[in-house]
């Protein structure tokens, strides 16, 4: 039997014992319990975190409807004041006024609930939709963003089609949208509600949003005993993103033993040539 042939069958048993192996392992990994929510957990990510009660949209809306009688009444002192020539009272009047600094303290998508249903095809909101993606493709906000000045202004059309439609099916699409934007400028909170709330109003949304709602509480917010839960019903859910899957399983692993998943298949094989799963 010659040198070449046994060098040739040597090296194809062990292409097929590595395939095997191989083989083993991913159905071990695919199977780790690691990886899968609990009834319990899949409640919670699907209830939501971080995400306002009752109490604080009522104090909210109600500051806000008081808040803006206290301008309006300020703008009547100011033309009072103007028509009678008080010059020193118009001036202080007009100083409180222009020193007013306004916040929304809550944006539409976490004001407005997790009970809408992006179900209704409204041509108004499939408009203005569309001009948000306008706006957000001119910003480049796909790949890299050159124009954070039309950002908002994409931004502002997206919460706008939130407000104005909440039973539009581009509610989901919008939050999404808007979700992204607040993540790049890191207005972490609100870009982690606004992802569950795509998932929220629409169960079967194209978008990533629960890999994503877990990137930001993992990496940007620190929560990581919710980020685990939004990770593994990602993988349930979102599997045909398999970059995020991929990525989901590394973090769940390091999550919950520390160890790597490349580590974790050197554990598996008893291999210190594992290959990589990136």
């Amino acid at each position: 039997m010659s040198r070449l042939y046994i060098t040739t069958v040597f090296v194809f048993s062990i292409f097929v014992f590595s395939i095997f192996v191989s083989g083993c392992t991913d159905s071990q990994l695919r199977d780790d319990p690691r990886f899968k929510v609990s009834p319990e957990d899949a409640e919670l990510v699907s209830t939501g975190f971080m995400m306002p009660d009752a109490a604080e949209v009522d104090l909210v809306e109600k500051m806000a409807l008081e808040r803006n009688e206290y301008r309006a009444s300020l703008r009547d002192l100011i033309d009072y004041y103007r028509r009678n020539g008080a010059a020193g009272k118009l001036a202080w009047a007009q100083r409180e006024y222009g020193a007013l600094v306004l916040y929304r303290y809550l944006m539409p998508g976490e004001s407005s609930g997790s009970g809408l249903m992006a179900t209704d095809s409204i041509e108004e909101a499939d408009a203005l939709f569309a001009e948000a993606e306008k706006y957000f493709l001119e910003a480049g906000g796909p790949i890299v963003v050159i124009d954070e000045a039309k950002l908002r202004v994409a931004l502002s059309k997206y919460n706008e089609v939130i407000e104005k439609y909440p039973t539009s099916d581009k509610v989901d699409n919008a939050a999404y949208r808007a979700g992204r934007i607040y993540e790049h400028f890191k207005d972490y909170e609100i870009a982690a509600i606004y992802y569950q709330r795509v998932y929220q109003w629409n169960e079967f949304t194209q978008y990533p949003a629960r890999f994503r709602a877990a990137y930001v509480m993992d990496r940007r917010l620190h929560m990581r005993k919710e980020a685990l839960a939004a990770y593994q019903l990602s993988i349930e859910k979102e599997s045909r993103y398999e970059d995020n899957v991929e990525y989901a399983k590394k973090r769940i692993l390091k999550m919950n033993t520390g160890q790597d998943i490349d580590e974790a298949v050197e554990a598996a094989t008893g291999s210190v040539e594992a290959e990589s799963l990136e």
